[in-house]
């Protein structure tokens, strides 16, 4: 006999990766078999993704969220961005919780921070969040922390801000020996299956998941990245690095792009060994992972990201 299909909420799920999460657990790959209800709690049902996702067949709440909005979800999924303050993350779960709800993705993608050799308030704010989840839980709530390195899309659109200077035409990491470290990127889209298939596998069997896991769409090292964009716009990058020192100091002060530039260059965003990726998507063939190569090409070398 076939499982049963789930019912998702996707909190933040018409923002930059929520909304990619929505349409996949929207999609004919999924639906009506696999997943049946898809809410998606968002603070403005008029704006155009919404609209979107409506007539993709999401559910859309806006309002404040109880145990009825909540009775009978398997699985939320909290794609809420670092902004949200904690108890506003912290008040879903209690609700999820309340409401029988099986599995919980905490909001905190991205780096993780089990392996950082610093206490940057952001990254420990990841931990704070899923140890609440599972405080509250009690065992009765599955908590799946799912880690995918840095966004790929991020190196295009916030280039400057981690040291891709475009213009300039230089890539500046940070610590000694840091431009052939190894930094794990994943697109959004690839965040979005991973978490579907693993949403979908959790809700059958809990065992089945990991607590803390990990995948990497692609990878790059800060030298490898200016050859390829040396090479797509046809004008030679320049490698530099800097000291780490600067940096530290800043991310005392709560400075989050610091201690994301201070990561990728101590190589605690290497994410490649250890992944799930084959759990998710077995020898690529639900879906191929989109590379930084050829991110670099789509965007002709970030200038059109």
């Amino acid at each position: 006999m076939a499982p049963s299909a789930i019912n998702v909420v996707v909190a933040g799920g018409t923002g930059d990766l929520g909304k990619h999460i929505s349409k996949n657990l929207l999609s004919t790959v999924y639906r009506p078999n696999q997943v049946n209800r898809v809410v998606v709690l968002s603070r403005d049902d008029s704006s155009p993704i919404a609209q979107e996702l409506k007539a993709l067949g999401a559910e859309i709440h806006t309002g404040p969220v109880t145990t009825d909005t909540l009775k009978g979800i398997d699985v939320v999924i909290n794609a809420w961005g670092f902004t949200v303050p904690g108890d506003i993350k912290n008040a879903l779960v209690k609700t999820a919780v309340e409401a029988g709800v099986k599995v919980y993705f905490p909001s905190e993608f991205g780096v993780e921070p089990h392996l950082l050799d610093i206490e940057a308030k952001i990254f420990q704010s990841k931990v704070a969040q899923a140890n609440y989840a599972r405080e509250v839980g009690k065992g009765s709530l599955k908590v799946i922390e799912l880690y995918n390195g840095g966004f790929l899309g991020q190196i295009g659109l916030y280039a400057p801000a981690i040291g891709i200077d475009i213009p300039n035409r230089t890539v500046t990491s940070v610590g000694e020996g840091s431009a052939t470290v190894r930094v794990s990127l994943t697109s959004e889209r690839d965040i979005a299956y991973s978490a579907v298939r693993l949403a979908i596998r959790a809700a059958q069997d809990p065992s089945s998941v990991a607590d803390q896991v990990r995948i990497s769409g692609t990878s790059t090292s800060w030298s490898h990245l200016a050859e390829l964009l040396s090479k797509e716009t046809g004008a030679e990058f320049e490698v530099k690095e800097v000291s780490d020192a600067p940096f530290r100091e800043k991310i005392e002060e709560g400075d989050f792009v610091a201690a994301l530039r201070y990561s990728y260059g101590k190589g605690h965003v290497d994410l490649t060994t250890g992944t799930s990726n084959e759990l998710v998507n077995p020898g690529e063939e639900l879906w191929k992972w989109e590379t930084v190569e050829e991110y670099v090409k789509k965007t002709k070398g970030l200038s059109a990201a």
